[in-house]
Order: C-alpha cells, then structure tokens, then sequence
C-alpha cells in the first residue's frame, strides 16, 4: 500500500511539473510575418480592439469563409432557432417541467 501511494504522489508531481514546463519561447510575429501567414490562408488581419503592443494580442486572422454571411448559413441558424422553438413548445426532455 504504500509502494502505491509513493507511486501515485510521484506520477502525479511528474505530471504537474510536465504541464508547468515551458517546451521553448514563446513566438513572437512581428506585424509583417503575421499579415503573410494570414495571407497564405485566404484571411485579413483584423483588429480585436486590444492594445498591448503585441501584434499576436492586437491582431486576429480573419479568414475569408468568416466574413461572408451566406445565406446558406442565415438559413440553417433561422432553421436550428426553429427546430430549438418547437422542442421546447412540446416540451421536449430539456425543456420538461414536474
């Protein structure tokens, strides 16, 4: 019993150390590197309204697919709200009441 718990109490510090471990530096992109490789993908930088100083932090790569509202895609939210509506109208097993 208490080879087990000597094991377990190791395992589990090797695991807690294992997820504090840093596997290398943290990237950092300057602005330029970041609109290439959004750029590689079909996106555009965008601005999330933070300002840190850090092109990683202020910046966000929007691909193209996210910024066009299809209407494909107005279609199956207006579908899933209905579907949503009509459950909950039957009373449906989340939407029940005892």
């Amino acid at each position: 019993m208490r080879r087990l718990l000597i094991a377990s109490g190791l395992a589990s510090g090797l695991l807690t150390l294992g997820a504090c471990a840093t596997l290398g530096e943290p990237v950092t992109l300057t602005m330029a590197e970041m609109d290439q490789r959004c750029a590689q993908r079909g996106g555009m930088l965008q601005p999330t309204g933070a300002q840190t100083g850090r092109a990683q932090a202020d910046y966000i790569c929007q691909e193209a697919m996210a910024r066009t509202d299809s209407a494909g895609r107005n279609q199956a939210r207006t579908d899933l709200d209905r579907a949503i509506g009509a459950g909950l109208q039957r009373g449906g097993p989340y939407g029940r009441s005892n």
